[in-house]
């Protein structure tokens, strides 16, 4: 008992320094983008957060798309049951592999948030109602993201088909996507309104992993049906 007691510690403790250690790395290569971030905490007027959201847009194909996705390869190494994942290698192979892409497909998706952003912002004072389903296409956007992550390295289809299937498995069975969805924000707003400490050594990496499990259970139930 004891000893099985011990065994699981260890496994834990030994997670634990997996999931603080890619977050760090993808920390690290986010830093551009978290400096430009922190500004909007402190701003007390419209055009200084437009501006810094303009900055953030920009900047952000460079440098968070292809670290979070590098982030995604590496948690799906683990949940697919890839023993012995070296971090930071494994981690910089797929940053590198995949940059291209990750930059193209980042241009695209920043453009979609930029829209909705400013959409929000626009209705919120003209018109609740409508500036409430901004909201709503927005949280549907993130998962969509999330799944577009998964999806792309999971996978090595184009740009057109890889945000097709992920569209497809960001609509199929809604309600398990919520809860996917549901979780994912309360991480969120844990982080950022809780327990702050949480953002650099779990955040990313806990959200990757819910979301790339959750991405890889449809995947597969998917893949099983259309074989039958």
């Amino acid at each position: 008992m004891a000893a099985q007691l011990t065994e699981g510690i260890t496994r834990l403790l030994v997670w634990i320094m997996k999931f603080s250690v890619i977050n760090l790395i993808w920390v690290t290569f986010c830093l551009p983008i978290i400096f430009i971030t922190i500004p909007v905490f402190f701003a007390d007027d419209a055009s200084g957060v437009f501006t810094v959201l303009l900055f953030l847009s920009i900047m952000a194909p460079f440098f968070f798309f292809p670290a979070t996705m590098a982030m995604f390869g590496v948690v799906r190494k683990w949940v697919i049951g890839v023993d012995d994942v070296p971090l930071f290698f494994s981690f910089w192979k797929i940053y590198k592999e995949n940059y291209k892409r990750s930059f193209l497909s980042g241009i695209f998706i920043t453009f979609v948030f930029a829209i909705l952003t400013l959409d929000i912002y626009y209705f919120s004072t003209i018109n609740p109602m409508i500036s409430g389903l901004f909201i709503i296409a927005l949280f549907f956007s993130f998962h969509f993201m999330i799944f577009f992550f998964a999806n792309s390295v999971h996978t090595t289809l184009s740009f057109w088909d890889n945000m097709k299937n992920s569209m497809i498995l960001s609509l199929i069975n809604p309600v398990y996507n919520l809860c996917i969805l549901f979780i994912n924000v309360i991480i969120l707003y844990v982080s950022f309104q809780l327990f702050t400490a949480f953002i650099p050594f779990f955040m990313g990496t806990t959200i990757a992993f819910v979301s790339f499990k959750g991405y890889y259970h449809l995947f597969r139930k998917v893949q099983e049906s259309s074989k039958i």
